[in-house]
């Protein structure tokens, strides 16, 4: 009783604060009150770790990857790729921390760091709005049944959108009126035409549009030296699948049931195990090696000569083969149960070809649809 009061309790902790949240900053933006700084880094901040935290509980597999079936939490694939998921994740930080910037200076800021903080608002407009869209165009695309934790990957992208909008234009309407009255000494033409530009405050949205570019080619240079690539950004959401702007297809989802040698030919290392082939076992596909084939004709045989004998083995088998199948986890794992099951795949094989008249296409036939 006290293990399920304490996970609906950290259940309760990760599901209802985000949708709060939500529901909070609609309310204050209709009746036109303001947040506090405080309050929204408050949001943003605690946004931000429970949608790491989510994600990374999720641990959703790469395109290139099977879905697990029985194993894995989702039967989608990541919707961001890992490998260029860091200049995401760099821009949305370049859009807080822009949008920070407004939020303390909007009253004080000068004419040509609110542009550039604008600016930088308008690339986390952008990136947060393509995660939304990737993410809610993808489920509904196929139509499933909208997923909860999808759904909780959106709010903090969703919370973004709504204060950055609602403060540009508080921003524009605010230095409008300030920097209209400001009195400045004219040093050089240059200089007052600079300040006559941007004292035309109601132009501010479409400047900070055009050094938008400017200011993501900086951010992209960037992260080069960090090992990412120019077009990273874009191939965070194309080099996907299973959403709206996936590009790539991935490989049929398999099965891991009790044959803890289905387990092996998945997820042991390819130079190692040997995977051969896709094949069906009790309606779902699963991935086959020789040695998983070799083992299924061996119990063949021995449930056309032997049945009784058959029976008590199918039964031993599948009193301990899952419980051994649950700690295959990782590729190594996978590699040893391999080498320990070499010998018995030996004796099968000797069995086979000693009892059988055909025992290479006994084995080839295994897992096929006939």
């Amino acid at each position: 009783m006290g293990y399920a009061l304490l996970f609906f309790l950290f259940l309760g902790l990760m599901l209802i604060p985000g949708p709060l949240f939500t529901v909070w900053n609609i309310r204050n933006l209709l009746l036109h009150r303001e947040h506090t700084g405080k309050f929204e880094a408050m949001v943003f901040g605690v946004g931000g770790l429970y949608s790491l935290l989510l994600y990374g509980l999720w641990s959703p597999r790469g395109w290139e990857e099977s879905i697990l079936i029985n194993q894995d939490m989702s039967s989608l694939h990541e919707p961001f790729s890992r490998a260029h998921i860091p200049s995401i994740l760099i821009l949305m930080l370049a859009g807080l921390i822009s949008y920070a910037y407004l939020k303390s200076k909007k009253e004080t800021a000068p004419p040509l760091a609110a542009v550039l903080s604008m600016a930088g608002v308008y690339l986390g407009i952008l990136v947060n709005l393509l995660v939304i869209i990737q993410l809610f165009g993808g489920v509904a695309a196929f139509g499933n049944v909208f997923p909860g934790d999808v759904l909780l990957l959106m709010l903090v992208p969703f919370n973004y959108i709504l204060l950055s909008v609602n403060l540009l234009i508080q921003v524009v309407k605010g230095q409008s009126r300030r920097v209209r009255e400001r009195d400045m000494p004219v040093k050089s033409r240059f200089f007052n035409d600079c300040n006559r530009i941007l004292a035309a405050s109601e132009h501010w949205a479409l400047y900070a549009l055009l050094l938008s570019l400017p200011l993501l080619c900086v951010i992209i240079a960037a992260l080069l030296l960090f090992g990412q690539k120019p077009d990273s950004v874009i191939r965070a959401f194309t080099e996907t699948s299973d959403w709206a702007l996936s590009t790539k297809i991935s490989p049929p989802s398999v099965v891991i049931d009790s044959h803890y040698l289905c387990t092996v030919a998945l997820q042991g290392h390819k130079e190692l195990v040997k995977p051969q082939r896709l094949g069906i076992r009790r309606g779902g596909k699963i991935m086959v090696n020789r040695q998983l084939c070799v083992a299924n004709a061996f119990e063949q045989l021995l449930e056309e000569r032997t049945p009784r004998f058959h029976r008590a083995l199918r039964k031993f088998y599948d009193t301990y083969g899952y419980p051994v199948s649950k700690y295959i986890r990782t590729p190594l794992t996978a590699d040893i149960i391999y080498l320990l099951m070499k010998p018995l795949e030996w004796m099968f094989v000797t069995v086979l070809y000693l009892f059988d008249t055909n025992p290479e296409d006994r084995i080839a036939r295994q897992y096929l649809p006939l």
